[in-house]
């Protein structure tokens, strides 16, 4: 099975990253002292790809974050988004400033072009963790600086906006209904947990500081936190898309098995000539039997025994039993639901840490529980 749209991303990524540097190359050949042309921004991969992100009334964090990553010249970002130097994040705080502004912001639409289906790109998802990250760096330089007790005290202040826009920078990727984005969400917010779990057992917050982050976290609070059970039907719309766009008339079987192979594990396989040999009606028959496969993971997705069903429907799926298609084509989800567990317990752990804290006036029970062992 491929790896969901996420191995998909790689790859168009992959081929976007090396066009780019053959034109360089070709360009450096024919006339040394040229420079080598620029890799495309964020904002204008988006677009060439078809995605287009709505003003909404101004009210769009999506359009804000690529204006506001196309403010900072590329050597700049790298320079806080990378290993940062205090002295990189202190020379940027303007732009930090505005981004924990964007952050805070409710409405996040990426504008994505699901007609491109498993040739979609995600550029923002990478620029968005690092993001991420640099907030994060700047909350522990903010908390590490010495002073009076009311300067360490605006410091910490400042460090828990940072820390705050970081958990709800997560949430800015949930209208995406992709499973790498749901993912990249979980790893942001996870960031921002790792960091409150550390000063919480630390003791450096205050009660204050502890009551805001948790009132933040709180306001995230729902049953698909990082909308990935609502992405497993969201990915078979993309296909659904993708395929409808790209495979038309009765030699529509033949097209898909000449394609299959770049779009899993780049090897032919049995089932590929199997699907070659198929007609029009069979070809939709199968499709329809990969749409019940993203169905039946949906229903079981928040069940108690979740992670047994899907391994069970991820064995029969291997096996043939949603028909070739899903079997070449369907993704392996065991690690995303895992991954996805993790990241909601992490966050409720986060929560309980934090209540205990402010309950205990300031310092952690000895007596408390430790949190819940990782989910492989």
């Amino acid at each position: 099975m491929r790896g969901g749209m996420t191995g998909q991303i790689k790859r168009a990524g992959t081929v976007l990253a090396l066009t780019t540097l053959l034109l360089a190359a070709g360009s450096a050949c024919a006339q040394t002292d040229a420079p080598a042309p620029k890799a495309p921004t964020v904002k204008q991969t988006l677009l060439e790809g078809g995605s287009k992100p709505p003003v909404l009334n101004g009210m769009n964090a999506a359009n804000a974050y690529l204006d506001l990553w196309e403010s900072l010249p590329d050597d700049k970002r790298r320079a806080i988004d990378g290993e940062a130097t205090d002295s990189a994040l202190l020379e940027q705080q303007a732009y930090i400033s505005r981004l924990i502004d964007i952050a805070m912001m409710e409405q996040c639409d990426w504008g994505l072009n699901y007609n491109a289906g498993l040739e979609l790109l995600l550029p923002q998802l990478g620029t968005l963790r690092s993001s991420a990250r640099t907030l994060a760096k700047d909350a522990t330089r903010l908390m590490s600086l010495e002073g009076t007790d009311q300067q360490r005290a605006a410091n910490q202040l400042e460090a828990v906006r940072r820390i705050k826009a970081v958990s709800r920078m997560s949430q800015h990727v949930k209208t995406d209904r992709i499973l790498i984005s749901g993912l990249v969400g979980a790893a942001i917010n996870n960031l921002a947990c790792s960091w409150i779990d550390e000063r919480l057992h630390a003791g450096t917050l205050s009660t204050d500081s502890a009551q805001q982050l948790l009132s933040n976290l709180r306001s995230m609070q729902n049953d698909d936190l990082f909308s990935l059970n609502a992405s497993v039907q969201g990915e078979w719309d993309i296909f659904d898309a993708w395929f409808k766009n790209k495979f038309a008339g009765e030699d529509a079987a033949k097209q898909l098995a000449e394609a299959i192979p770049a779009l899993s594990d780049g090897n032919a396989a049995p089932a590929d000539a199997i699907i070659s040999a198929m007609s029009r009606k069979e070809l939709d028959a199968s499709i329809a039997r990969m749409r019940d496969f993203y169905t039946d993971i949906a229903d079981v997705w928040s069940k108690p025994d979740g992670r047994e069903r899907i391994a069970k429907l991820s064995t029969a799926v291997t096996a043939g039993d949603y028909g070739p298609v899903a079997q070449r084509l369907a993704p392996a989800l065991d690690k995303s639901w895992a991954s996805d567990k993790k990241g909601r317990e992490t966050y409720e752990n986060t929560m309980k840490l934090l209540q205990a804290y402010i309950n205990n006036n300031g310092a952690l029970p000895a007596d408390l529980t430790p949190p819940a062992a990782d989910v492989r």
